[in-house]
């Protein structure tokens, strides 16, 4: 066992005064005219009752020929060790709130509903860290993380904190679920029939629906800050999860995502009891990914897609988004998506198809 270590006295800057009056046979008066102040300010000085301000430290540097730096640090030390011996609810509160904002944005989850204790307050803190890390003294380690291929930021370790935060929560609300036994099979069906899905008129929550009744989990959990997250894909038990985050709220961004995690499962299972967190718009920097973004590519039809749309590039006009679309049996968004996607269209042309897919999402599957 070993113990913290505390001085048996602690010196204050009067303590070193009075001993160097000692030696030059000074008094409190003598040292009082020297330094132009009251006998009363001298005596409080002595006693370490009064601050030692810049201007008294130079004075005391002037007179004992020593630096005035000295005199500032000896009584900030002295101040600090006192504070040291007192124990006090506001420091372990201020510590408290500083550790648990280093792991997650407080105030932006504050507004979400995420936490379900004060978090104003020593247990309230604890009690979040235990609910999200399972022990209050945790300190995440985000090693285990390494297969979230997508988190390549400049603020990569500020960013990956993050990230095993939202994919804690993200595992909580997974756990509440109760699903049928993960049947692959029913879902190598979905994944073949995906672009039929998206021609639906409710398509979204049609998929959603026949993915939860062959034991995959899917939900909405909103992204946080410095997470650049559109997507995950992760195993509870023997039940694969696929969450999105709607950070790019539109039908085709979910179709994207939804493809790329279903790619996930069907390829990666085996890797899923880690989780994989996809930022979309980072390139496949692993070869899981990779593997990933080409099934994903496949669902969707991209290399045909681009084909046909490489032909209009200069041309390109509403018909001919109908004719692709057609030809292929894709619904138009997802089209324009990857042909906006891979630049063969810019971006602010044809917006007006732009559509929310939160919206179209049934509000039991947002969880926050």
């Amino acid at each position: 066992m070993s113990e913290t270590l505390k001085p048996f006295y602690n010196p204050g800057p009067g303590d070193i005064i009075k001993d160097a009056m000692e030696e030059l046979g000074w008094q409190q008066d003598d040292l009082a005219e020297i330094l132009g102040l009251s006998i009363k300010s001298v005596n409080l000085i002595l006693n370490n009752k009064q601050a030692i301000t810049p201007e008294t430290a130079e004075l005391l540097g002037k007179t004992f020929s020593t630096s005035a730096e000295m005199w500032l640090n000896l009584d900030a030390k002295y101040q600090l060790r006192k504070l040291e011996e007192k124990p006090s609810d506001k420091k372990e509160l201020t510590y408290a709130k500083a550790e648990f904002r280093k792991l997650m944005p407080v105030s932006e989850m504050k507004k979400k509903g995420w936490f379900e204790n004060d978090v104003s307050t020593v247990c309230g803190i604890n009690a979040e860290r235990k609910r999200i890390f399972g022990d209050e003294k945790i300190i995440p380690q985000t090693d285990s993380m390494k297969f979230c291929a997508r988190q390549t930021k400049f603020d990569y370790n500020y960013t990956l904190t993050y990230c095993n935060v939202w994919y804690q929560f993200a595992k909580i609300y997974a756990e509440k679920e109760s699903l049928p036994a993960f049947n692959k099979a029913g879902l190598e069906t979905i994944a073949e029939n995906l672009c039929a899905y998206t021609l639906q008129k409710d398509g979204i929550n049609k998929i959603i629906s026949d993915l939860h009744s062959y034991g995959v989990g899917f939900f909405v959990l909103s992204h946080l800050q410095k997470t650049y997250l559109d997507g995950a894909a992760f195993t509870i038990g023997n039940n694969p999860f696929i969450v999105y985050t709607a950070r790019y709220d539109r039908v085709d961004n979910f179709w994207f995502v939804l493809a790329h995690e279903i790619s996930h499962i069907l390829l990666h299972f085996e890797h899923l009891s880690k989780g994989c967190l996809d930022d979309m718009d980072s390139n496949a920097s692993s070869e899981l990914e990779i593997q990933a973004d080409a099934k994903a590519s496949e669902l969707l039809h991209t290399d045909e897609i681009l084909n046909l749309g490489t032909q209009f590039r200069r041309y390109f006009t509403l018909d001919r988004l109908h004719q692709i679309s057609k030809s292929l049996q894709i619904a138009v968004p997802v089209v324009l998506g990857i042909l906006q996607h891979y630049k063969i269209i810019e971006w602010k042309k044809f917006s007006s198809l732009r559509e929310s897919a939160k919206k179209k999402i049934s509000e039991e599957f947002i969880k926050g």
